[in-house]
């Protein structure tokens, strides 16, 4: 085992990349507690609620499927993320004062007790950068053929939590390249990252009802319920990660005012499987721009919402809201 680390690690090293076997990823620790908990929430909630139907079942599998290639890609692109991540930390930081010294201190426990403040901030400014790249991912439909895989399953569980976009895994650390620049490390960044996405495991479940005061600070299962909703009035809110504030911040936050069951995205594309689900909207996008008459229609299917059209019926989210409350006005 130790012999194949350090083939694995030479490679990379070939080729004058960071070998993603030199970074202690803390989800790896977190693997048998995710299957625990998935397993708890089928026997102690769908089961007694009679929820765990066979489209359920087929879900969950096809989000683990999901989760799986994620894994496998995430590996290779860890190690160009970092590797631009410390040609940049290297290179163009702007200052020292968020950085690590004596990278030896980092593994000391005393380290991470003097420097609490540091992962405080680091968590603060990683969630920010990880509610623009949520945002943007709903809102520019080049990203959205990445992220659209996590929406959709018609159905909420822990097991959907697992269905991570590959096309997202390309782009996502380069929201974070500000941060770098300023002088936040490399592997802080990189590790409040994976903190991020454990975190954000729990919230995919309709087992947990409102938590009160908690609901309006962090993201949770009530909030990230209307964030999955593909009901028209709950559609691109509650985008945090971690913290909510960002979305009181820039007006995206919105309460859950009945728990819903009616899950997925505007227009379900009813597969489970992996294959399709990965590549339907990114074909889609393909077809579309070929399909368009013009350069500005071409690039309006990569940049636009979401929906957008060249001709015919405006979909994008922000015009079917807007005419829903129209709707109820008249």
């Amino acid at each position: 085992m130790r012999l194949m680390k350090e083939k694995i690690t030479d490679f990379f090293h070939s080729i004058g990349l960071f070998s993603p076997l030199d970074f202690t990823d803390p989800v790896t620790y977190f693997i048998p507690g995710f299957i625990l908990l998935i397993l708890g929430e089928i026997f102690l909630y769908q089961i007694p609620q009679k929820v765990f139907t066979k489209r359920l079942i087929k879900d969950n599998v096809s989000s683990i499927g999901l989760g799986i290639g994620a894994v496998m890609l995430d590996f290779g692109m860890k190690a160009i993320s970092l590797s631009y991540f410390f040609w940049i930390y290297n290179h163009l930081r702007l200052t020292d004062i968020f950085g690590i010294k004596d990278f030896n201190d980092f593994f000391t426990l005393k380290w991470h007790l003097d420097h609490w403040w540091l992962w405080l901030l680091v968590m603060i400014v990683q969630d920010f950068g990880f509610y623009w790249h949520h945002r943007l991912s709903h809102k520019i439909r080049l990203f959205w053929t990445g992220h659209v895989n996590h929406h959709s399953a018609t159905h909420l569980s822990l097991a959907i939590a697992l269905r991570q976009g590959w096309f997202e895994i390309i782009y996502r650390d380069i929201w974070y390249i500000p941060f770098i620049i300023i002088g936040f490390h490399p592997i802080m960044i990189a590790m409040m990252h994976q903190f991020n996405l454990i975190f954000q495991f729990w919230p995919h479940t309709n087992a947990i009802g409102k938590l009160g005061w908690f609901d309006k600070v962090f993201n949770s299962p009530s909030n990230h319920r209307v964030h999955h909703s593909r009901k028209v009035e709950d559609l691109d809110n509650n985008y945090g990660g971690i913290l909510m504030i960002w979305d009181h911040l820039f007006g995206t936050y919105k309460a859950e005012e009945k728990k819903t069951t009616d899950y997925g995205i505007y227009h379900n594309i009813h597969t489970y499987n992996v294959f399709h689900i990965v590549f339907d909207e990114f074909g889609n996008m393909i077809k579309d721009i070929r399909n368009a008459p013009t350069w500005k229609a071409k690039l309006g299917y990569i940049f636009n919402a979401p929906g957008w059209h060249h001709n015919g019926k405006d979909e994008r989210i922000a015009t079917l809201k807007r005419e829903l409350k129209e709707k109820k006005i008249n």
